[in-house]
């Protein structure tokens, strides 16, 4: 048994802030209070603020299109740790920072061995992966053909076979198109299978996640990524699921108007006023910082785009019936105008949009920037005069096309948790975390109060990992037994021929070595459906 003793607790699951209570942790998870403590071991936190540990939504830190992307940085030795690292360094910088689950963004099934490899050596944290469907042929031909059982069988097997833990959509359909020559795909124009549409397969497979009861939705990655005026069809995109649930990825690269001279300007107003009449959706802000980045995305015409305008050399795979994973480096720099206005207008975004419990702090790692840079984008939020004192050394191009100098909105405490903690938490279905209720596993951070956002949350006092303590000062201390989210819906397990057969029509690797295979996953914890149909 411990006991935290007198912090300054901060739970906006339950509503409460900065109140002044002790914290009973018994077995790993958080227990009624006692009538004495007994024997417990007292952890004295008077004067500290404590808060439930971060939940990570949406991250690049493991698998193969990442790893293709090292080889960009190997002569670049300053940005090697902070945006290549390997698996295991990033989970336990996660750690420091406060983070006890992370959902690495993308993987592709037919490597995911490659993913699963690197998942394993991020011990530290329990962490998971989505699924990229999107481009899947044989996805795409259970939906043009409208066959329902096929539909639903195929999204439950591709995430059993790849060890997912959600359906990940990006550009759906974009990477048939781009294979024909068609460098965008709107949302009303056919893929080239079947007459299909880019929001008949948004719709559907959306619809078919939610059927399943997946703990997390569909995790959409919109089409038009980065392109000056793209919030209109992002917004598009967001009215077409009419109502579903569902979960949009880094959108301030969709929250951009177009100038007279076709650069960009800020629409996070229109964005932000739009997301609140759509109550069923979350999203995160994928916020850009300032330094070196790397663009990996299985949005292939995407990244194409940005190789053109960039000049940069890219790594490309096209992935056998998948689509596929693309890499390129990139800059954000201070003195650059778009950088300038990409950085303000995830700003802006978050600062206009009232809800944080459904708008979670992300930068897309490492495509808007690295995630240790979260400290400084939760000053940039919580104080004005930091903002605007940043706003007088960037391009002025983030005042002229921006209106974030006009927000006087800071973040309180209770809002950087809700949207660290209890808003991811709760979008990816894990209920026993996020939070400090009663029966919440006992995944807790504490912080020394200090005037400086940036400077508190960089180090935190302690985090605790299941009831034990394994991170002091940004230091790791104990080495925590983590483990890999999965969700494994039912389906008919007498399709698994015809599913074989298929796939051999479509991938030249033996069946049998598709996706994990025999690969067996380590500490694998499987999080159930919430349907019948599950």
């Amino acid at each position: 048994m411990i006991v935290i003793r007198g912090g300054e607790l901060y739970d906006p699951a339950h509503g409460v802030e900065g109140e002044a209570r002790d914290l009973w942790v018994d077995e790993g998870h958080i227990v009624p209070a006692q009538a004495t403590a007994g024997n417990a071991e007292i952890m004295d936190a008077r004067g500290m603020i404590v808060a439930p540990a971060g939940v990570e939504i949406h991250t690049h830190v493991a698998g193969s299109g990442l790893n293709a992307a090292r080889r960009f940085l190997l002569n670049d030795c300053g940005t090697l740790d902070a945006l290549a690292n390997q698996a295991r360094f990033a989970a336990e910088q996660y750690l420091c920072l406060g983070y006890t689950t992370v959902m690495d963004a993308a993987s592709a099934p037919l490597f995911a061995r490659s993913t699963m490899a690197d998942l394993q050596q991020m011990e530290v944290v329990d962490r998971g992966t989505y699924t990229l469907m999107g481009d899947n042929r044989m996805l795409l031909e259970a939906l043009a053909d409208d066959d329902r059982n096929r539909i639903r069988d195929t999204l439950a097997w591709l995430l059993e076979a790849s060890g997912g833990y959600a359906v990940k959509l990006v550009n759906p359909g974009g990477g048939l198109a781009w294979k024909s020559g068609r460098p965008a795909l709107e949302l009303d124009e056919p893929i080239g299978l079947g007459g299909l549409t880019q929001r008949q397969v948004l719709y559907r497979v959306v619809e078919f996640a939610n059927e399943l009861g997946l703990p997390h939705p569909a995790h959409i990655h919109a089409g038009n990524l980065g392109r000056p005026g793209n919030y209109a069809s992002f917004l598009e995109t967001v009215r077409a699921l009419e109502g579903q649930r569902a979960h949009f990825c880094h959108i301030q690269f969709y929250a951009y108007g177009e100038d007279a001279q076709g650069g960009y300007n800020s629409a996070a107003e229109q964005v932000a006023e739009e997301l609140e009449n759509h109550p069923d959706l979350t999203f995160d802000l994928g916020q850009v910082v300032f330094g070196s980045a790397l663009a990996v995305s299985a949005d292939t015409s995407g990244l194409d785009r940005l190789r053109r305008l960039t000049r940069q050399p890219w790594i490309s795979r096209q992935l056998e019936g998948e689509g596929g994973m693309s890499a390129l480096p990139l800059a954000y720099r201070m003195k650059d105008a778009p950088s300038a206005v990409q950085w303000a207008t995830g700003l802006e975004l978050m600062l206009r949009f009232d809800h944080p419990e459904r708008l979670f702090l992300t930068t897309d790692h490492p495509n808007g920037g690295r995630f240790t840079a979260y400290p400084q984008v939760i000053a940039w939020l919580m104080n004005r005069a930091t903002r605007q004192e940043m706003l007088r050394h960037v391009h002025p191009a983030a005042r002229k096309a921006t209106r974030l100098a006009e927000v006087d909105r800071e973040f309180n405490l209770g809002e950087v948790f809700a949207m660290t903690s209890w808003g991811p938490a709760r979008a990816l279905g894990l209920d026993n975390r996020g939070h400090l209720g009663v029966g919440a596993k006992a995944d807790i951070r504490c912080y020394r109060k200090q005037e400086n956002p940036e400077t508190m949350f960089a180090r935190p006092a302690w985090v605790m990992r299941n009831g034990w303590v394994v991170a002091r000062e940004g230091e790791l201390v104990e080495r925590a037994d983590g483990e890999v989210l999965v969700t494994r819906p039912a389906w008919d397990r007498e399709r698994l021929s015809r599913l074989h057969n298929r796939l051999a029509e479509l991938v030249s690797v033996p069946v049998r070595q598709y996706a994990l295979g025999e690969m067996r996953i380590e500490k694998l914890r499987e999080v159930a459906c919430k349907s019948t149909a599950c």
